[in-house]
């Protein structure tokens, strides 16, 4: 059963939309070569159509900053015998022999240091880099705007086959047609969930969480329910702390986002002529708003610390003191020698009437300095990259999950299947997340209800909206004037 449930999540997760984007397959696959490798005995996977060839051993260098699955998830100068670092070295080593190349890269202190990097490098005119790897917010805007980048669609040998680029991200992040941003399953997704804990489940007689998101009833309604069961004051001194028993556990900081995109709710909407504006207060916003309020403060079954609690002001999974807990997938190497029976379940949906569980990405992006000289190396190379992570270290990546205990049975690898089978992208979030005014509105749910237990959305919203929407005016005038 697992094997077949392993399959079943390495064809939808790598595909990233394949089943929606069928037609755009189809046509990618006029453009590729015959199938010459299988993943595994049900899916096959077309080489890219791009000849061997020699470059004579230019190199191809990547900068990335020191932050998230880059450290652990995408370089390798050697084979150790560990599963995904060895991937990732085959991954590396198999573009490098096909087009004659040395792939290096260079890692700077922290995802500030990216932008003023890029500067320093267009300015100068040197041709230092050829891919850059970004933060999934950090002056991702700035840099567009400021001229520092080579929109992607003027890149040759690049497919935009969905089976390997993501196509969602694509279209949410162009702007006039221009590309200044990509990912493909080079770039690993990083999705928020939820954890909760079986014991719990079985001890309060609380339905199958697992057959909740099966029956799409999987809701915000759903959790505040069962998380408020769960409350005890543990150590009986007549407060609740850190000490007791909770119904949800989470930090009140970035993770907490991720309710709104698990209701299908953005920070910005398109018009028809391709513009963006806000749309972050609305009615369903502000239900959003009290359901969540009341989730964490309509008793004693919330505990919230803020971002920089140290270790003992937090409650984790591992504790066996909350039924459920909110995690970034990333994290999920410090669970794996829990003795806590826990399963994986997506964010919850904003009610039954949603179709799809969604999680959003928090990953980073694949940019191109403004002043890289050699397209076509660089358009093989990425092309190459994404092919060649499709069959290599996305296969390991999620082997790694599902083996490392954070999936400890099949319901759970369904579960991961949900999660990465539909992941979206906003442009309010990745271009202005971390611009003034813009940023109080995108920690909406963090700030607003969880640090100051407020509910007045109209006020706060009316306090941002100006510093925003210049934020997103000034962003489309710049690149209408680039055109």
């Amino acid at each position: 059963m697992l094997k077949r449930v392993i399959s079943l999540l390495l064809a939808s997760v790598i595909s990233f939309s394949c089943i929606a984007c069928a037609e755009q397959a189809k046509k990618a696959a006029d453009t590729v070569a015959e199938p010459e490798t299988t993943l595994d005995a049900d899916t096959t996977y077309p080489r890219p159509n791009i000849e061997k060839t020699d470059f004579g051993g230019e190199t191809f260098m990547i900068l990335y900053p020191n932050w998230g699955l880059y450290v652990d998830y995408f370089f390798a100068d050697e084979q150790t015998g560990d599963q995904m670092n060895d991937a990732i070295y085959k991954r590396t080593t198999n573009v490098e022999e096909y087009l004659g190349i040395d792939i290096d890269q260079y890692m700077l202190g922290s995802i500030l240091d990216i932008f003023p990097t890029m500067q320093q490098v267009v300015m100068s005119g040197g041709d230092d880099y050829q891919l850059v790897l970004t933060h999934c917010i950090q002056d991702l805007g700035n840099m567009m705007v400021s001229g520092l980048l080579l929109n992607w669609n003027t890149i040759p040998h690049i497919s935009w086959n969905p089976v390997y680029w993501n196509d969602k991200m694509n279209e949410t992040l162009s702007i006039y047609d221009k590309l200044y941003y990509a990912a493909s399953s080079y770039m690993i997704a990083d999705p928020n969930a939820f954890l909760f804990n079986k014991q719990m489940v079985d001890e309060y007689r609380l339905s199958d969480p697992y057959q909740l998101v099966r029956d799409g009833k999987w809701t915000i309604d759903t959790l505040y329910e069962m998380a408020r069961t769960v409350s005890a004051d543990l150590d009986g001194d007549g407060k609740f702390t850190v000490n007791d028993l909770y119904g949800l556990a989470a930090e009140s900081d970035w993770m907490l986002i991720s309710f709104m995109y698990g209701c299908d709710q953005y920070m910005v909407k398109r018009d028809e002529t391709g513009k963006v504006a806000l749309d972050i207060y609305n009615d369903k916003m502000l239900t959003i708003t009290q359901k969540l309020y009341d989730l964490f403060h309509g008793g004693n079954h919330t505990y919230l610390w803020l971002y920089g609690a140290s270790a003992e002001s937090k409650i984790l999974m591992d504790t066996g003191r909350c039924l459920f807990s909110v995690i970034p997938l990333n994290s999920s190497k410090i669970y794996r020698q829990s003795d806590v029976d826990f399963g994986i379940l997506p964010f919850p949906k904003y009610d039954e009437h949603q179709k799809e569980y969604i999680s959003n990405d928090w990953s980073g992006l694949m940019c191109i300095p403004a002043v890289a000289q050699n397209t076509e190396l660089i358009g093989m190379t990425c092309e190459l990259l994404a092919y060649e992570s499709l069959m290599t270290t996305m296969p390991a990546y999620y082997d790694v999950l599902l083996t490392g205990k954070l999936a400890r049975d099949d319901e759970s690898v369904e579960m991961l299947n949900i999660i990465f089978s539909n992941i979206v992208y906003d442009m309010g979030m990745n271009y202005f997340g971390f611009d003034t005014g813009f940023m109080a509105l995108f920690y909406m749910i963090p700030f607003m209800i969880g640090r100051d237990k407020s509910t007045d959305l109209a006020s706060y919203y009316s306090k941002n909206e100006k510093a925003a929407n210049t934020m997103i005016n000034r962003l489309f005038e710049r690149m209408e004037d680039a055109q």
